[in-house]
């Protein structure tokens, strides 16, 4: 990497720049810069944020950044997978539990065969004659009350006066005023309902038509860094790369395009629909043009 490290610095020098001011530009820390003229990779974060400074960089001194990292090999995608096996469980022999039999204790042999019964003492009869007189007393008591009380309800049923019959209303009444008539409800339009999906698309580029009086367009950076390009209505007006949790909108009259060096990054949104983006590792493009 010492070659493509000499390549950019050569570069930068031959164009009268400084790290400081590569660092304005590109908003990459100039520690970063100085490992990448060094050709130590091992210093930057990451492989996906390798390729985007070295790409960023480059773009800035006049060099190709995607040939570049093709020619050292930084475009190839390359990962490791590890074969974890967990240990066999090994079946553990429970022991053996055998029934225990109760054992039965056994009668002295010097005791008693037959001893003689205890006499109980005379139990005394109680006299029941006085509670069962007082709960006979109160259920003819309360038999009383309740026919007393039943009798004057019955009786002040009989006296209450008839309900007055009901009064006749006038049939001359004023007829109510016809309801006015409504404005009419213009139709509203169905919202649509699911992600866009490309009219046409390529090996480098998905063209979008987009319903509305503008395009209004809404991104995020979620889980890996991301080198954005966008153009709206012709005009640059992003280049750079995007770092996760980071989200940038962009309104247009005719159309936007989006240069993305790692869409899996992106979720994007126009017009407040989500956007179905091409799951490619590569750079690629995006296009919305309003219909």
């Amino acid at each position: 990497m010492e070659e493509l490290g000499r390549i950019l610095r050569t570069a930068r020098e031959n164009g009268n720049l400084t790290l400081d001011e590569i660092q304005d530009r590109t908003k990459i820390s100039k520690r970063y810069l100085m490992a990448i003229e060094a050709g130590d990779l091992s210093v930057l974060p990451g492989l996906v944020y390798a390729r985007g400074f070295i790409k960023n960089y480059a773009e800035q001194v006049g060099v190709d950044g995607d040939a570049l990292l093709d020619k050292y090999g930084l475009t190839d995608k390359s990962a490791v997978s590890e074969r974890r096996e967990s240990p066999a469980l090994e079946t553990v022999k429970q022991p053996e539990v055998k029934e225990m039999t109760p054992i039965r204790s056994e009668r002295r042999a010097d005791g008693p065969k037959n001893p003689k019964p205890v006499a109980s003492p005379p139990v005394q009869k109680e006299n029941r004659m006085g509670p069962q007189f007082l709960i006979g007393f109160l259920v003819i008591a309360l038999i009383g009350v309740g026919y007393w009380l039943l009798n004057n309800y019955m009786a002040r049923q009989d006296a209450a006066p008839a309900p007055a019959a009901p009064m006749e209303q006038p049939t001359n009444q004023t007829p109510a005023p016809a309801p006015a008539p409504q404005p009419a409800v213009p139709p509203v339009k169905p919202q649509p309902t699911g992600p866009l999906k490309p009219e046409t698309k390529d090996d480098n580029r998905s063209v979008y038509k987009v319903d509305g009086d503008g395009i209004k367009l809404e991104i995020q950076i979620v889980n890996n860094p991301c080198w954005l390009n966008i153009q709206v209505d012709g005009e640059s007006k992003l280049t750079r790369t995007v770092v996760p949790g980071t989200s940038i909108s962009f309104d247009g009259k005719k159309e936007i395009f989006i240069k993305a060096g790692f869409p899996p990054a992106m979720q994007v949104k126009v017009n407040g629909q989500p956007v179905e983006v091409e799951q490619v590792e590569d750079p690629y493009g995006l296009l919305f043009q309003k219909k």
